[in-house]
């Protein structure tokens, strides 16, 4: 019975009861779905046993005199020296992650596989399925899959003892142990783990300070040493030098060192260095974006609920009289309230759970819909809005006397404080969706920024296949890409080890006699390497094959004088006055005694992303093989599906062992703006939600306020007001909360746009069209909103609405 009433009440107020429970159900489900995005990202990595006592080391660079920065990519140099430094360092390892072949039987895939030390399982405490995880990786030859990659590859998680090939090496490994799956959200999923080679131990990334190649992960189990730990890892390279002198050293690292990273903490962090992962800021505004959405429907029902709570003021009264005591009326419209607010919160389930799935496509999220979160959030909710929505009528209209409120020929209506505390509501919710809009425009407008933003080179025409960086093709290099050249509609095959999202070695350069070293990236390029990715020549020229000194076949045959191509960049930070100027002149790497002769000048090339600065680039000609090359195809005549088709179908011929792995730059480049569209996405939704939900809640009170006001109108209308001024004056008592709400918006829009623009090398300016386009969109959908109402009540004959006062 006590619920009952709340269910007769919407048939009789079915409008207001429609927008209550719709704008509460919208703002539900923003609420739900922003909350899961949170709880997701901000979840990454916890799944591991101990992930509080893990720890990343970073290289942290501060050289003097040039902009700081951060890398997860270090040197496997400074493990055993940590071991021996920090005892408080319950273990260490080194990791190293790399799309390789691999091969079951029949089973060919190409997978990320990580080598890493024996004792990685001391420190990642994965769940293993099957075997033993103190064998597990106890010598050479042993690999460990997870679940998903067991039954890839052999067709069930029973594979312990099944053999595999991995990187197309000669010796076979045996499934040595089967972990649990990872969860979704995981810096690293190690699905395919192996040990080091013993050969890998005199690579350059276990010598070298400079040789950047994986990740360092340290286990700390007293919380209280991390301090001391993480102020000894400052200079560390200073005391551990390995092969550097300390002048390169300084220059490399400055007043830095070595940094620690919380694992929980890795996801966010690798997007505040650039290195991808999630903006912890962005992740933020969308939890404040889902709170806000609350917040307003919230502000809409109560606002809705009291407004039209005293229209019930002669019920209250007819049932005291005919005998309900104060209490049992708290309780009936308590009891209205929670129940109307738990329907409300039903139709925001049933929309959270459609819209799951479209937002996990568009964010590259799995989301689940996960009951154990939402349904004690969803209870609190109906409690405390029920709560909130209901106190109201519950306290003061029980508490009205039934003579005075029957012997009134008008409803209370309320005073003006009331009226105020309304206007202020209608505020915040307009100044929260002008926010939401605001930042919409402006992250729309950069992500176009960036897709049309000159990279200097072709973005269409042009596909990169990776797979020809497999080791054991390194020597069937040229054939390879002759032979690819054969496909039909391929202009241009060539090679390099640049391309988008793609440079991996740097080294320090000066020119000859120079004291001052400059960091430069550097690769190599195969005839044809320019024309292929559209490459611009601003001075000089390009290599060319008949040119002696051009094209060498591998780094021993270079003489002094050797060509090299540079880009317009590395020509200012080196100081030549022009393009032009520094085409004759030399330069030296750093620690070689051999000098290199500046040939040619091209534009800047940005292979990064857009977040990144514009990296100084260096070229060497090369006719032989090298590690690390992409091929490189231009192809015309068809589209980028079809010619990767007839590509895909070549390399099954060339190379049956590797499988094939390739992209269109259009595609590698589009990673860039992907993400922060898909966000800009995200924020226009919740903007346009809040917006309607205001609307709905302005709706709903300039009707109540017409209604209310019909004899004042009359009034007005006796005493000469026309239907104009009376239009305008219903309009601007809702209009003036709406502008209002801008002068609060516009600061918090430029705040929070100008910090997010910050974080782009390249990017919009921050202009005031965003905030007017917002401003007046607000502005005319609020006045659509309320104009209906006015224009019918300014219409209405003066002797109607005075009958109707």
């Amino acid at each position: 019975m006590m619920f009952a009433s709340g269910f007769r009440i919407l048939p009789r107020h079915g409008l207001y009861g429609a927008i209550n429970l719709l704008g509460l159900g919208l703002g539900v489900a923003v609420f739900l779905t922003m909350m899961l995005i949170v709880r997701y990202e901000y979840g990454y990595d916890s799944y591991l046993p101990g992930a509080s006592h893990i720890y990343q080391v970073d290289d942290d660079f501060r050289p003097a005199g040039r902009t700081p920065y951060e890398s997860s990519y270090i040197s496997f140099v400074p493990v055993p020296f940590m071991e021996q430094d920090f005892p408080e360092i319950a273990q260490a390892v080194r990791v190293f992650e790399s799309p390789v072949p691999v091969r079951a039987g029949e089973v060919l895939g190409r997978d990320v596989v990580t080598l890493t030390d024996r004792n990685f399982f001391s420190v990642f405490g994965l769940p293993i399925l099957e075997g033993n995880k103190a064998t597990a990786l106890d010598g050479p030859g042993k690999v460990v899959l997870s679940a998903t990659m067991a039954r890839k590859y052999f067709g069930t998680v029973h594979a312990v003892g099944r053999r595999m090939r991995i990187d197309n090496g000669g010796d076979e490994s045996v499934v040595s142990a089967i972990v649990a799956d990872p969860p979704p959200n995981a810096t690293s999923d190690f699905r395919i783990v192996t040990v080091f080679p013993s050969s890998w131990m005199d690579k350059w990334p276990f010598r070298n300070w400079g040789s950047q190649w994986g990740h360092v992960w340290v286990r700390i189990d007293d919380a209280g040493a991390v301090p001391r730990i993480a102020a000894g890892l400052r200079g560390f390279p200073y005391r551990h030098p390995g092969d550097w002198k300390e002048s390169l050293i300084r220059f490399t690292y400055g007043d830095g060192g070595l940094t620690l990273v919380p694992l929980r903490a890795v996801h966010f962090h690798s997007a505040s260095i650039g290195e991808g992962g999630a903006s912890r800021r962005l992740i933020d505004i969308l939890g404040l974006v889902g709170l806000a959405a609350l917040a307003t429907a919230i502000v809409n029902y109560v606002n809705l609920a009291t407004a039209r709570s005293g229209l019930r003021a002669r019920e209250v009264a007819m049932r005291k009289v005919l005998g309900a005591t104060r209490p049992a009326l708290v309780v009936r419209f308590m009891g209205d309230a929670i129940m109307l607010v738990g329907v409300s919160v039903l139709v925001g389930l049933a929309l959270t759970e459609l819209s799951l799935r479209w937002v996990n496509m568009l964010g590259g999220w799995n989301v689940a819909f996960d009951w154990g979160f939402v349904l004690p959030v969803s209870v609190s909710i109906v409690l405390v809005v029920g709560v909130v929505a209901g106190i109201y009528p519950a306290l003061v209209l029980s508490s009205f006397r039934p003579a005075a409120v029957l012997a009134a020929s008008r409803m209370p209506a309320g005073g003006r404080i009331e009226s105020m505390l309304r206007s202020v509501l209608v505020v915040l919710q307009f100044g929260f969706a002008i926010v939401l809009a605001v930042c919409t425009i402006v992250m729309t407008d950069q992500a176009a920024f960036v897709r049309v933003l000159d990279r200097g080179i072709s973005k269409d025409g042009v596909i990169v296949i990776d797979a020809l960086a497999d080791s054991s093709l390194v020597a069937r290099q040229e054939e390879i890409v002759r032979r690819l050249g054969e496909v039909p509609g391929v202009r241009i095959a060539t090679r390099s080890d640049m391309y988008p999202h793609h440079t991996i070695d740097s080294d320090n350069f000066r020119p000859p006699g120079g004291d001052s070293m400059i960091p430069v990236w550097w690769g190599y390029a195969t005839p044809g390497y320019f024309e292929a990715i559209g490459a611009r020549l601003v001075a000089g020229r390009l290599f060319d094959a008949h040119q002696g000194n051009d094209y060498h076949a591998a780094r021993e045959q270079e003489v002094a004088g050797t060509s090299i191509v540079i880009s317009r960049l590395t020509a200012e930070r080196f100081g030549f006055a022009s393009p032009e100027a520094a085409v004759g002149q030399e330069l030296r790497q750093d620690m070689a005694a051999r000098t290199y002769r500046i040939i040619g000048v091209i534009d800047d090339i940005r292979f990064g992303r857009a977040h990144e600065p514009m990296r100084p680039l260096l070229y060497y000609g090369r006719s032989g093989s090298f590690d690390e090359a992409g091929a490189i195809i231009r192809y015309e005549g068809a589209s980028q599906a079809e010619e990767m088709a007839r590509l895909r179908s070549a390399w099954v011929g060339i190379a049956p062992d590797v499988p094939f792995s390739a992209q269109g730059v259009s595609d590698i480049f589009a990673d860039d703006f992907r993400s922060d569209q898909n966000y800009g996405a995200l924020f226009g939704i919740g903007s346009a939600v809040a917006i309607g939900i205001a609307c709905l809640g302005l709706f709903g009170l300039s009707s109540f306020n017409v209604s209310r006001r019909r004899h004042e109108i009359g009034v007005r209308k006796v005493l000469g007001a026309d239907r104009r001024q009376v239009l305008a004056l219903l309009a601007g008592q809702f209009l003036r909360p709406v502008l209002i709400a801008n002068l609060i918006a516009w600061p918090v829009a430029w705040v929070f746009m100008s910090r997010w623009l910050s974080g782009f090398d390249q990017r919009i300016a921050l202009t005031p069209w965003p905030f007017v386009i917002a401003a007046g969109s607000a502005a005319l959908i609020a006045l659509l909103t309320v104009i209906g109402q006015s224009a019918k009540a300014a219409a209405d004959p003066p002797a109607s609405s005075l009958r109707a006062g």
